[in-house]
């Protein structure tokens, strides 16, 4: 499995690299030992024993994500041109359903990437967001985004770490 892992992510930065620098020949040595190092501190920061992501999935994931993104920004775009400036920030606490530290992570970052919104810590089966607009927060919508973002990995996540409740 380390093996394979370790093949993946060099296959992945290789491809990086040369996507980066147009295929140059003149990279190609600066590349080989850039691809090793960041392969290496891959392994070593996300070891590969851990539930990784899966590129197919993630394809299914991007239009939804895409969408919402665009959505959001029309959202927020007409919010901060309305005279009235019809915003209502505060926080919430949504409760997850997974307490996957590499899960949590991910939806944080999606959370955050989206406007109007920003994920401030996860711990405890729960996530911290700060929201440009607390009365449109739908608990139901963000256990939807969670499931989504648990449906990405390569394995299902462990049981011990499904938050009791």
């Amino acid at each position: 499995m380390r093996l394979a892992s370790a093949l993946n992510r060099s296959v992945f930065f290789a491809l990086l690299w040369v996507t980066l620098t147009g295929g140059s020949a003149d990279a190609l040595i600066y590349g080989g030992l850039a691809v090793a190092a960041a392969t290496l501190l891959s392994l070593r920061l996300y070891p590969a024993d851990q539930p990784g992501i899966v590129l197919w999935r993630v394809a299914g994931f991007l239009p939804r994500f895409l969408a919402d993104a665009f959505m959001g920004g029309l959202d927020v775009a007409r919010r901060a041109l309305d005279p009235r400036l019809p915003i209502a920030p505060g926080w919430v606490r949504a409760q997850l359903t997974n307490r996957n530290e590499a899960a949590g992570v991910l939806l944080g970052g999606v959370v955050s990437i989206l406007p109007g919104s920003l994920a401030a810590g996860s711990g405890d089966a729960a996530m911290d967001v700060h929201l440009l607009n607390v009365t449109g927060y739908s608990a139901d919508r963000m256990q939807a985004d969670e499931r989504r973002i648990l449906g990405l990995f390569d394995r299902r996540i462990d049981s011990q770490d499904v938050a009791n409740g």
